[in-house]
């Protein structure tokens, strides 16, 4: 098996514009600008996060698809859930604490405030409302709760996969369909939002997500030099039909509702962008993505807090009065603002990535036995 496939560089791409899209939809939120003709990308950009989570179900099944795609027998998922905790766990928690010490520093806690914070620190922020409509303290983590609830039932979920993969697709996506339709669509208000962005809204994405990965699988042995070019219509493809569902949820009369309208066939455009950027040509600047794709995490989790800071914490750049700026329409101020963030998130990123992230994944591993410790050198003391 061609090593490129076993981590594909079309993973990196996409993770990258799957998360970039959705920092771009969070400072138009803040900044108000968008490019003429397509804004509707940012006003969409939101839904990116199907794509985030179709992606980590790629990327997590694609050793198993690799190992039926070989006719071997189900790998086993030992150590599964300690490698995920070492991987998501310090960045997260991180990221708790800051806001929720900066909240309690502004705000004097309440019982509103500690709701919030308990949810976050036991993972469960989308289930209870002052952790996810109502929260106070890092609006973005909210993703990290669902798919922890979705790593608990990973090792389920691949082995099911594993033995029959068309029916548990199938039983997936409709659980999807049924949960959306029946349950999720007929509500308003707090009740829908408490409930559309819930595991099972995303049973088919993540279903989805499997498929793609066993398709590369299947489809990577026989790869060539040619074949590898007739993979660019097909990414292209399914970017284009995400484009044209994106415009539909940008402009639905409720927005949230048409996320969940268009949210399965949304991934199965991701899905098929996603298979066409793995099994096509090597891509041009695989190293920047490369690089981009291991800051995305923490970039995702600090872009949009860090963005509402700036803005009316700090007032950066200078703002007066009780109005934004970006509602009086001073775009100077809006330009300015827009590429502070940017540079401000992407900054922020690569530290917490280099400085949080990387060394507590060293030192958790080596606690939760993932790898052994480092022999100590000749002559250095304990």
């Amino acid at each position: 098996m061609n090593q490129r496939y076993l981590r594909p560089a079309g993973a990196d791409l996409f993770r990258v514009l799957a998360v970039g899209m959705v920092g771009a939809f969070h400072f138009w939120q803040q900044s108000w600008v968008g490019l003429p003709g397509l804004d509707f990308l940012a006003r969409s950009g939101g839904a990116w996060v199907d794509g985030m989570i179709l992606l980590s179900a790629f990327c997590l099944y694609l050793p198993y698809a690799h190992a039926w795609a070989q006719r071997s027998p189900f790998p086993g998922c030992r150590g599964f859930w300690r490698r995920r905790a070492v991987r998501i766990l310090p960045s997260y928690y991180a990221a708790v604490l800051v806001s929720a010490a900066v909240q309690a520093a502004a705000h004097r806690p309440d019982r509103d405030f500690w709701l919030d914070v308990g949810s976050h620190l036991f993972l469960i922020p989308t289930l209870v409302p002052q952790g996810y409509v109502h929260c106070r303290t890092n609006g973005a983590l909210w993703t990290v709760g669902v798919l922890v609830l979705f790593y608990l039932l990973f090792p389920l979920l691949a082995r099911a996969f594993y033995a029959w993969p068309l029916p548990v697709l199938a039983g997936l996506c409709a659980a999807q369909e049924l949960y959306a339709r029946c349950r999720v669509l007929p509500m308003q208000g707090v009740e829908y939002s408490m409930r559309f962005n819930q595991l099972p809204a995303f049973f088919g994405v993540i279903g989805l997500g499997f498929a793609a990965a066993q398709a590369v699988a299947l489809l990577a042995p026989g790869q060539t030099r040619r074949r590898e070019w007739a993979f660019v219509p097909v990414a292209l493809a399914g970017l284009a039909g995400a484009v044209w569902v994106l415009r539909r949820i940008a402009y639905w009369q409720d927005g949230p509702h048409g996320q969940l309208v268009w949210r399965l066939p949304l991934a199965v455009c991701f899905a098929v962008c996603l298979i066409g950027l793995c099994l096509g040509p090597r891509l041009p600047g695989a190293g920047l993505w490369a690089a981009l794709s291991a800051i995305s995490y923490n970039f995702y989790i600090w872009h949009q807090w860090l963005a509402v800071r700036i803005k009316y914490d700090l007032r950066i750049p200078p703002w007066q009065g009780e109005t934004p700026p970006n509602q009086l329409g001073q775009t100077g101020w809006m330009y300015t603002y827009l590429v502070l963030i940017w540079a401000v998130a992407l900054v922020a990123a690569w530290l917490a990535t280099r400085f949080i992230e990387q060394p507590a994944a060293r030192w958790l591993r080596v606690l939760a036995g993932l790898e052994p410790a480092a022999p100590k050198a000749a002559g250095v003391p304990a």
